[in-house]
C-alpha cells in the first residue's frame, strides 16, 4: 500500500512541476494520478480477503490524490497561477473555491465510496469467476 500511495504523490507532484513549468495540458494529462489508482484499486480488489480491507485499501489509495489535488487548488487559489489540476477540462465551470472544497469533501466520502464500490464489483467478478471455473 505504501508504494502504491508514494505512487500516486509523485505522480501528482510530477504533474504539478510539469504544469508549472508551462507544458502544455494536453501533454500534462497523460501523468494521470487516475491511472495509478487504478491499477491499485485492480490489485487491492484481487489482493484483500474481506469487504473491510478493500474499504480501508479505497481509502488509503485517495488520499495522496486528495493531498495533492487540494495542495494544488490552494497553490492556485493563493497564488493565482493557472495549473491543469483548475483547468477547464477539471473544473467543470466551478470556482477555485468551491473546487478546492469540493476535492476535500469528495475525498473524504464519495470518491473513496466510489473507489471502494468498483473494487467490490471486481472481486466479486474475480470470485464467481473462480467459482464457475473451480466447477468445470
Amino acid at each position: 500500500m505504501k508504494a502504491f500511495m508514494a505512487c500516486v504523490l509523485a505522480m501528482g507532484v510530477l504533474r504539478f512541476l510539469l504544469s508549472i513549468a508551462g507544458i502544455p495540458d494536453g501533454t500534462v494529462k497523460y501523468f494521470s494520478m487516475t491511472a495509478v489508482i487504478a491499477v491499485g484499486a485492480l490489485y487491492f480488489a484481487l489482493a484483500t480477503r474481506s469487504h473491510r480491507e478493500r474499504l480501508q485499501a479505497a481509502f488509503l489509495l485517495v488520499v495522496p490524490y486528495m493531498i495533492v489535488e487540494v495542495g494544488t487548488l490552494a497553490y492556485t487559489w493563493a497564488s493565482g497561477h493557472q495549473t491543469i489540476f483548475h483547468s477547464t477540462d477539471y473544473s467543470l465551470g466551478f470556482s477555485i473555491a468551491a473546487h478546492t472544497i469540493g476535492h476535500f469533501v469528495g475525498g473524504l466520502t464519495w470518491e473513496p465510496l466510489f473507489l471502494f464500490l468498483l473494487m467490490e464489483a471486481i472481486w466479486g467478478v474475480a470470485t464467481l469467476g473462480a467459482r464457475l471455473i473451480s466447477k468445470g
